[in-house]
């Protein structure tokens, strides 16, 4: 097994506190208590390339605005990768909303080398999720304040 890390950062004009809580308090299904070894269940539409993706919550600290959990199931796992591990932290940014600071870690199965393009390929789903809910945000200023 391998372990690639990669870091990255997203900005939005939706403040620091309530993508936090987007995100993390207000997310999907668990199984467990939301803390630390929780599995969070996320299913997908029909027409979208998974089905669903487990992950494994690391923990969150709602004072540093930042969680960690690690994708171990489904999504876009494959073959090709145990595991994929996420770091992430909101901070305010300069011009006000906000920056989500990320470190991913992909973990991959035996001698399998991912390639820059795939992850580049895996962050831009992940993404196209982030723009989602910041779009939700945006439309409904009254959600997760």
């Amino acid at each position: 097994m391998g372990v690639v890390t990669y870091e990255f950062e997203v900005t939005s004009p939706v403040a620091p506190t309530r993508l936090f809580k987007a995100f993390v308090l207000e997310g999907a299904k668990l199984e467990g208590d939301g803390k630390a070894g929780s599995i969070v269940k996320i299913n997908f539409v029909e027409g979208l390339p998974f089905q669903y993706m487990k992950h494994m919550i690391g923990g969150h600290d709602e004072n540093n605005l930042s969680y960690s959990y690690s994708l171990i199931e489904g999504g876009p796992l494959g073959d090709k990768l145990e595991k994929i591990s996420y770091e992430n932290q909101f901070v305010a940014a300069a011009s006000g909303g906000s920056v989500c600071k990320s470190s991913i870690k992909f973990y991959t199965v035996g001698d399998y080398v991912i390639t820059e393009d795939e992850i580049k390929a895996l962050i831009q789903r992940s993404e196209v999720v982030y723009k989602a809910i910041e779009a939700f945000l945006l439309a409904n200023p009254d959600a997760c304040n």
